[in-house]
């Protein structure tokens, strides 16, 4: 999912079955499934239990702009396939690809089809202006995730999407536990590529006139800068099939907003048919030429488009306006892409999807062999073109706060902790944390910032006095701004040493094993972790161990000659032996 900005973030989410201690591990080479080669790892920042389904979200940040990043999910009893995704471009000069559409909600074939179609196009990702399931239910979510794994290329590469509410969702609740939006009452805005474009996501099944409309024109002044503005809700204001209500709310409140802050697209749903609209506005006067229902042709005005059909029952496209330019009733998505001066506006057709070619990140907009595309007025595209092109302006360099070369060193019982940090803010924070297990995190202290000077650099040090026993100890620095909020945050580990074994153990390479004996009370969980005398590890292995004496081999033939150092955690309680390896 896109909660943020999309160039340098990126949310995660999934279910949890069994298992337990869940972590993303990450990086920009593909190392398949071996977790621990990967440079990067996370732990869920959100967890909810809903629809019968213990989800988990992780929020990627500080990543690279235009990149692909290869990741696993790896909890106590398994790893999951390796994924990718590409974060956005961070240039108003680059191209975006997009699919739009909605209305999934019990159609399984069109569903599958249109998201196999997701899959094939590769597009940067995905605006869908809900109904996904017919009755919110448990049932139905799990089935809808199922089927959106079919998004997923074969290549392991995911789609990233930006969720709005429908009427078939039952509460703003359930677009929030599903795909972890910024916003409780779902209504949220994001930028592309520094200011090419920018998608507000409004909700129709809340107030047109309240809380959300003072939301909308506060970022629509605030977005007069980006090139193209689209929005995406469910309800039309105007439905093209006349089994739908007209929505005169959203005419009066939202639709001059629309106009008069240059919104040029306009992405709706709940009809399941298809719909393009000239460019119109709003208006009060129905002694203007071409008025019909409350809107008029005008070429600064806002083309709309939709209205669904990614799997849910088709109807008549039986309500056309003076003002539309093409409707028609059949399963499809809309497919845009996006540059400086033009959008390339199509809609795919979805029943043939097993037919349609795949695009790769190479070739991405091209048209795939097989694409069964809608023609308008004889053409297999729109294009809208881009007025305030040649005069725009992008958005400045966001230049971020970073923190640098964390480090954590234990040295007689006392942690000595080291960070650098550049480009800060006014009345920034440092909080620093401390975790066992990454999960929970303890605060020891909070240290102000130095703040912006003219050495954009500063050095920090803190030293932890707490005792601390023998083991493992995670340790954050997070920063916060004047208000409180996290705005980032780097964790580093540190080993303590707690008191030697006086049973130490020998092998020999000969022998090509390490013996070694557990006397087990209960069942327990087992983690064995070998060392060199330098700590590096050269030997880990987590399993459960039965009650009762047993002794474990420990494959050590290919180890040198030498002294290390095992650490044994029985249900998190940690010993260390000694160990000497003989020829």
């Amino acid at each position: 999912m896109i909660r943020d900005n999309p160039a340098t973030t990126i949310t995660i989410g999934w279910e949890l079955v069994s298992g337990s201690n869940p972590m993303i591990y990450y990086g920009t080479t593909d190392y398949g499934q071996d977790a621990n080669k990967y440079t990067n790892q996370a732990y869920p920042q959100r967890t909810v239990h809903a629809k019968d389904m213990h989800n988990h979200f992780v929020r990627l940040s500080k990543l690279r702009p235009n990149t692909v990043y290869y990741f696993v999910i790896k909890d106590s009893e398994s790893t999951s396939q390796r994924f990718s995704f590409r974060t956005l471009p961070d240039d108003h000069q680059s191209r975006l690809s997009i699919i739009g559409g909605g209305d999934s909600r019990n159609h399984k074939t069109a569903r599958r089809n249109a998201n196999k179609i997701v899959a094939k196009i590769r597009p940067h990702f995905v605006l869908f202006a809900g109904d996904m399931t017919g009755g919110d239910s448990s049932r139905e979510w799990q089935e809808w995730l199922d089927d959106w794994q079919l998004t997923i290329g074969d290549d392991g590469r995911m789609t990233a999407v930006i969720a709005a509410r429908g009427n078939h969702e039952r509460s703003d609740v359930s677009i929030v536990d599903m795909f972890d939006v910024p916003h409780p009452t779902v209504f949220y805005g994001i930028t592309c590529a520094r200011g090419l474009f920018r998608i507000m996501t409004l909700n129709s099944m809340q107030q047109s006139n309240a809380e959300q409309l003072q939301w909308l024109e506060n970022d629509l002044k605030k977005s007069q800068k980006v090139a193209w503005r689209m929005v995406q809700y469910h309800h039309p204001i105007r439905p093209h099939t006349k089994r739908k209500h007209e929505q005169e709310y959203m005419r009066r409140y939202w639709a001059p907003l629309f106009y008069k802050y240059g919104v040029q697209l306009a992405l709706e749903c709940d009809t399941h048919m298809s719909k393009i609209t000239w460019p119109v506005r709003a208006t009060n006067d129905k002694s203007e030429v071409g008025y019909d229902e409350g809107f008029v042709r005008d070429p600064k005005g806002t083309i709309f488009m939709g209205e669904g059909g990614w799997g849910a029952p088709l109807r008549d496209a039986d309500d056309a306006k003076k003002w539309t330019r093409a409707i028609g009733s059949f399963n499809q998505v809309k497919w845009m892409m996006v540059d400086l001066h033009k959008v390339e506006l199509r809609t795919i057709k979805t029943e043939n999807a097993d037919k349609v070619g795949t695009l790769t990140d190479n070739n991405r907009f091209f048209l795939p062999e097989n694409i069964d595309l809608w023609e308008v007025s004889g053409n297999d595209e729109v294009i809208v073109y881009n007025e305030k092109a040649p005069t725009f302006v992008p958005e400045e360099a966001q230049i971020l706060m970073e923190i640098k070369e964390l480090d954590a060193r234990f040295l007689e019982s006392q942690v000595y902790l080291e960070w650098k940090s550049v480009n800060e803010i006014p009345r920034a924070k440092f909080k620093i944390q401390v975790s066992t297990n990454k999960l929970f995190w303890n605060t020891i202290t909070i240290l102000p910032s130095a703040g912006p000077t003219a050495s954009k650099k500063h050095t920090y040090s803190y030293i932890d006095k707490t005792e601390r026993r023998g083991g493992k100890y995670f340790y954050r620095v997070v920063v916060t701004d004047r208000a409180g909020k996290e705005l980032l945050l780097e964790v580093v580990e540190v080993r303590t040493l707690g008191k030697q074994s006086l049973e130490n153990l020998t092998a020999s390479i000969g022998e090509g094993q390490l013996k070694v004996p557990l006397d087990l009370t209960e069942e327990s969980n087992v983690t064995l972790e070998l060392f060199d005398i330098n700590r590096n590890p050269v030997f880990v292995r987590t399993f459960s161990a039965e009650k009762g004496y047993q002794v474990l081999p420990l494959s050590i033939s290919h180890l040198p000659v030498g002294n290390y150092l095992l650490e044994l955690s029985i249900n998190g309680k940690l010993q260390r032996k000694s160990v000497i390896i003989n020829p």
